[in-house]
């Protein structure tokens, strides 16, 4: 009688966490240094009376990008490798020793809709395949929803999609947004809801809707969805910049990691570990 072994896929599942933890620290420690902000600068439109910030120099970024991709191929082989090395075991079990075929064994994705037939797997038990089948994309979000904006993906799909273009084809797309900037004091008041006072700046709540003569105003309807030489910020209506034609440099921005369709790096690893380590679970309490 062949015993369920889940060691090896467990192991592999804890590897990834691991690798993908380190992975943030890596990143953490690259968004922190001063040394890898985008630097802005700001040309007035005398149109339109505001300044357009846009991006004026990037440090070379190529080969942290590189190794960040590297550790996305990392993270996301391991925890393919933890599916496959779990369907192994229950294709073991099946065949009460090795599988028949055993090239044809590893944990299939089934996307089938729209009438098609949802085909089994001959290499395990139908109950088995009955409980895989429960987190394969034919069978929609089924609760694990993304955790951000944007065109929803099956946590089986994305995982597959990353692992095999890792794998047979080129190293994960990363790129960088702006997530967040500094620019020079835009005005040279406080709003009237708003006092300084000696131990800083004390808020004025009865003065929240006063009107505010010397406001800014920020216009990010424009802004780029990528740091590079030229992409644009922000477009400021800034009272203290007057009509300056040119300030350079005006400001940082300070980059986030992302996956095409603007999915972050580790948020989206993290989703995909959850994922997989759900699936161990449901498997081992079920089918064991």
């Amino acid at each position: 009688m062949f015993n369920v072994d889940l060691r090896s896929a467990r192991a592999k599942l804890r590897h990834a966490i691991k690798r993908c933890e380190e992975l943030e620290g890596h990143i953490d420690g690259f968004q922190k240094d001063p040394e890898f902000r985008a630097i802005l600068r700001a040309d007035f439109d005398s149109g339109s009376g505001r300044h357009v910030v846009r991006v004026w120099k990037i440090p070379d970024c190529e080969p942290f990008l590189e190794s960040v991709s590297l550790g996305v191929g990392d993270v996301v082989n391991n925890l393919r490798c933890s599916l496959d090395h779990l369907a192994w075991q229950y294709a073991c079990a099946f065949a009460n020793g090795a599988p028949r075929k055993p090239k044809d064994v590893s944990f299939l994705l089934c996307g089938a809709s729209g009438g098609h037939q949802h085909k089994s797997p001959g290499f395990l038990d139908p109950q088995v395949w009955c409980r895989m089948h429960a987190y394969q994309p034919c069978q929609g979000i089924n609760g694990r929803s993304d955790s951000w904006s944007g065109p929803y993906i099956h946590q089986l799909d994305l995982l597959t999609e990353l692992s095999n273009s890792d794998k047979h084809k080129m190293l994960a797309h990363v790129g960088l947004v702006p997530s967040h900037f500094q620019m020079l004091p835009t005005r040279g008041d406080l709003p009237p809801w708003l006092m300084r006072t000696e131990s800083g700046t004390e808020l004025l709540p009865e003065r929240i809707n006063d009107p505010d003569p010397g406001a800014d105003h920020l216009d990010f309807s424009h802004l780029s969805r990528t740091v590079e030489t030229g992409s644009e910020v922000v477009r400021v209506l800034a009272p203290l910049w007057g009509s300056t034609p040119k300030i350079e440099p005006v400001g940082a921005a300070f980059p986030r990691f992302f996956l095409p369709e603007g999915r972050p790096v580790i948020a989206t690893l993290q989703r995909l570990a959850v994922f997989v380590e759900f699936v161990i679970d449901d498997l081992q309490r079920n089918c064991s």
